[in-house]
């Protein structure tokens, strides 16, 4: 639900165990030949690892993941659907079931490849990786659309942003909450390859397959209020304000 994707991620849970972050969705244990999807997909840091979406599914291929900042040696372990299917994370071969090789972590937001192909078939999972959130690295607004547009080769959102007030101590309180929008400002930000897209109203959030998707949903029923969630100053999800899913 919308009202822990701010507490998800800016606050860390700072303990360790090895219990899978990121479950199977029922898919686990089966197999289809010729499938280029992932029937499950986890990782070594799963209580110090916030996801989102924080459920897999093999249908899902774009993923945020934040870790504690101390964390250094995270992996993966992805599980095929076709146990022929050769898998690659960031370009290195991995076999099905077995962790990836170590990700070198930084403090810079970085994003993970996971491929899965089959015959001359392929899916591309990607997870965008990042230790501890800040204002710098993390950051989540609210407001208004004005304008999508491509620039050169990428796709940019002119957004006017709003001051949300909540009307609880906290955000988990009850997702109530009042805005200042004095007037029309212009927030200009570049679009994530993989952003996610979600479109419609809280009560019936429909994620978009890509941005031309959602903007034609965009230019036939105007501004919706969004929530807009960012990588240092680029744009990785857009979604109804208050949606849950």
């Amino acid at each position: 639900m919308i009202r822990r994707i701010l507490s998800l991620m800016m606050v860390l849970i700072l303990c360790a165990c090895c219990v899978p972050a990121m479950a199977d969705d029922g898919y686990a244990g089966q197999s289809y030949s010729g499938s280029t999807l992932l029937s499950s997909l986890t990782h070594n840091c799963p209580n110090t690892g916030i996801m989102l979406p924080s459920a897999f599914s093999p249908y899902q291929t774009t993923y945020l993941l934040t870790v504690a900042d101390w964390v250094s040696r995270p992996t993966f372990t992805p599980v095929a659907m076709d146990p022929n299917a050769i898998i690659t994370v960031n370009g290195r071969q991995v076999r099905s079931g077995t962790a990836s090789q170590v990700i070198e972590m930084s403090d810079k937001p970085q994003a993970v490849t996971i491929q899965v192909q089959s015959g001359s078939a392929s899916t591309t999972y990607t997870i965008y990786l990042q230790r501890r959130p800040s204002e710098k690295r993390t950051r989540v607004s609210a407001g208004f659309i004005n304008d999508i547009y491509l620039k050169s080769t990428t796709w940019r959102i002119d957004a006017d942003l709003v001051t949300l007030s909540y009307l609880g101590d906290d955000y988990e309180s009850g997702n109530r909450s009042t805005y200042k929008n004095g007037g029309v400002d212009h927030y200009d930000y570049a679009v994530a390859p993989n952003c996610i897209f979600y479109y419609g109203t809280k009560q019936n959030p429909i994620r978009a397959n890509n941005i031309n998707e959602f903007m034609s949903y965009y230019q036939s029923y105007g501004s919706n209020f969004y929530t807009i969630i960012y990588i240092e100053s680029e744009i990785v999800a857009v979604l109804p304000y208050g949606a849950d899913y």
